[in-house]
């Protein structure tokens, strides 16, 4: 669902227990700021820390097969260059597949060193993606398809990109707005040096 700023910011405050200006004026640091201030810096990473752990059916995605160009590679192999917002790839397929990719590995992975070779690297039937970073441009190398396939076209592409609000909305999943706004209160009173009261927050969240 779409909900506004303002009305996350009035409901960690909730949270919090403390609406009035007194408080407002009670944890206001050196340099003005307050703490309406301190939740709208913490939504953002309130939003990844439960992302982190959430369903991904329950995350708000993004469609960009239609804007990814892929550059084939003579082996059947390829790469896409992803969109600079990506924070999560949760779905990529090729045409061609036999199905998607959803469980992505980095160059880490020892899943990595297979694509080296030809007899045990992916194919149509259990493809395989690996992503990287490189000069700054979030790449996907795909593996593969068969080295005669000649057009390289992407079937699928999603993935969930940080969290931004879109005219001071958020998309967020219903059943995940307490929690985020648990985190963030717990985020903030962490900024406010209070780790007990911090911690009363994440205890507040229904698992």
């Amino acid at each position: 669902m779409k909900i506004g700023v303002n009305d996350l910011i009035e409901r960690v405050k909730v949270n919090m227990e403390e609406l009035t200006d007194a408080y407002n004026e009670s944890v206001s640091l050196e340099g003005g700021i307050d703490i309406i201030t301190y939740i709208r810096e913490k939504l953002p990473d309130a939003l990844l820390s439960v992302w982190a752990s959430a369903p991904v059916e329950s995350l708000p995605q993004t469609d960009c097969a239609a804007s990814l160009q892929p550059e084939r590679r003579p082996d059947g192999s390829g790469r896409v260059v992803l969109p600079t917002d990506v924070w999560r790839m949760t779905e990529f397929c090729m045409e061609g597949w036999r199905q998607p990719v959803t469980t992505f590995v980095d160059r880490s992975s020892p899943a990595y060193e297979l694509q080296f070779n030809p007899y045990t690297r992916g194919g149509v039937a259990f493809p395989v993606c690996v992503l990287s970073n490189e000069d700054g441009q979030k790449c996907l190398d795909y593996y593969a398809l068969p080295p005669c396939t000649e057009a390289h076209r992407v079937k699928t592409a999603r993935y969930v990109a940080y969290p931004q609000p879109s005219g001071d909305v958020y998309e967020i999943a219903e059943s995940l707005i307490p929690t985020v706004c648990y985190t963030c209160a717990a985020f903030v009173f962490e900024i406010l040096g209070r780790p007990e009261q911090a911690a009363a927050m994440l205890r507040s969240i229904v698992r």
